[in-house]
């Protein structure tokens, strides 16, 4: 799913006001008064109709169809919108188009029927408040829409297919300052923990392939039944991505989270994913240069100094494009 492709949706009310506006301007040049009310008005139901159903459907269609998504896309989808909320109003704005076109299909004859000019208007007032009245109805759910479009626009689009290395850790360890160091990936970084609130991604180039660099939030060392959702968008990642895992550990004490609790958490993901590649990465080492001694089988680094970062590349090179 690319989560940037959903175009930019209307509330109900610009909705509204953009088909009234469009229906307004047109005109019919017949010299019987009766018959050019009749025409006029048939013309501008369908051209509501039109200008009310047509986008409507387009925002349906723009999001795919949630069943087929990737099990890692559709746990995030559920993680910051929530599968079930968005169906439903998906369906909510699909049903308005139906019940749309099956009002302006109605009106149509009546509007051909009437005899004088005034009846004929009558009839248009009455379509135009229901057609208007439908899209009212759908209000919420199109703010809902707007705003998951917003979110979406945030979310990576990760190719499952391709080569992929996840960044976890606790908070403030010094994921996004790595992430953005040596890929693509602009994650924000501060100096405060839990600054990382989605998964983001950046990519690396090595000989015309790419590897996949994903940032995910800080997880603190306790059950998933405690976690939040959006520690749990750092565990789908690890869980349906099959990622090279790349665990830091902050051994400055500057995290603000202790070396004990740091090292609980590396050895309970490392069991649960046993079967993943790993590598383990000790940060800040300007901070704290000789702890990481302590821990052979490791990368320990620098991004302030520059230091570890090369050997990082050329470790996930090595493992993932071979």
């Amino acid at each position: 799913m690319n989560f940037q492709d959903i175009p930019t949706i209307a509330t109900a009310e610009e909705l509204i006001e953009r088909a009234l506006r469009r229906a307004s301007k047109i005109e019919e040049k017949v010299k019987n008064a009766e018959y050019r009310a009749r025409l006029a008005s048939v013309r501008k139901i369908h051209s509501v109709a039109d200008n009310l159903t047509n986008p409507l459907q387009s925002y349906v269609k723009a999001f795919p169809s949630l069943d087929s998504l990737h099990p890692f896309e559709k746990e995030i989808v559920n993680l910051t919108v929530g599968i079930d909320r968005l169906k439903k109003s998906l369906g909510a704005v699909d049903w308005a188009r139906k019940k749309i076109l099956e009002n302006a299909t109605n009106y149509v004859p009546k509007a051909r029927a009437r005899k004088s000019s005034d009846k004929t208007i009558t009839v248009l007032k009455e379509a135009y408040a229901k057609m208007t009245n439908i899209v009212r109805q759908v209000d919420k759910n199109l703010n809902f829409l707007i705003s998951t479009r917003s979110i979406f626009r945030n979310l990576p689009n990760v190719d499952p297919e391709k080569p992929i290395a996840v960044f976890a850790g606790s908070p403030n360890v010094g994921k996004s300052s790595l992430i953005a160091s040596i890929s693509t990936g602009k994650p924000e970084v501060k100096e405060y923990p839990f600054t990382t609130k989605s998964v983001s991604l950046g990519h690396i180039t090595s000989k015309y392939k790419i590897i996949q660099v994903m940032d995910t939030p800080g997880l603190l060392d306790r059950p998933d039944s405690e976690r939040n959702d959006i520690e749990k968008q750092g565990i789908a990642a690890l869980d349906y991505l099959e990622p090279l895992i790349v665990f830091l550990t902050d051994l400055s004490g500057t995290s603000g989270y202790t070396i004990q609790a740091q090292i609980s958490l590396r050895n309970e993901l490392r069991n649960r994913y046993s079967g993943h590649k790993w590598v383990d990465v000790y940060s800040k080492s300007d901070l704290d240069s000789e702890s990481a001694k302590e821990y052979p089988n490791s990368i320990e680094l620098s991004v302030l100094e520059e230091t570890g970062i090369k050997e990082l590349k050329s470790y996930l090179t090595n493992t993932l494009l071979r």
